[in-house]
């Protein structure tokens, strides 16, 4: 990927958050939220609840992954279990933390798509889309990229 096109996602990524906390949605935490350079000062995430499992942030180019799915296309929803749904689970909860926003916490990292997740991903959706036909809880093509920069 070319730096402009980095350059240009991560301008609009920040105009995006902007927007948000303008709304008086998070606050003046979104204001640390820019991309990482490296994995190493990517912060560790801190679940609300127990988690079966641990997340290894690392960014590769613009996206973010947590180490147990490099699927930016492959659905993921509400009933799954496994890989995809853990790094569902902790991008969520990375993001979460971040903004100080338990709207995107899903109560957890276990790998069972459930309630709390399918809330979170809806909720981070109303961040990332405008059209409310894309606020379905589920993670595809369109939602991946969206919790990978967003």
């Amino acid at each position: 990927m070319t730096r402009n096109t980095t350059d240009s996602r991560t301008r609009k990524t920040a105009l995006r958050l902007a927007t948000f906390a303008t709304a008086g949605v998070v606050g003046t935490a979104l204001m640390a939220l820019a991309p990482a350079a490296s994995a190493s000062s990517v912060p560790a995430a801190a679940p609300a609840a127990a988690s079966a499992y641990t997340c290894h942030f690392s960014w590769q180019g613009s996206y973010l992954y947590a180490g147990y799915s490099s699927t930016n296309t492959t659905n993921t929803e509400f009933g799954q279990t496994g890989n995809r749904v853990v790094e569902v689970q902790c991008l969520l909860t990375y993001w979460a933390n971040r903004v100080g926003d338990s709207r995107f916490d899903p109560k957890g990292i276990d790998g069972e798509f459930g309630n709390n997740t399918r809330a979170a991903v809806i909720n981070a959706q109303k961040v990332c889309f405008t059209d409310p036909n894309d606020w379905d809880g589920e993670v595809g093509p369109k939602t991946w990229p969206c919790l990978r920069i967003w």
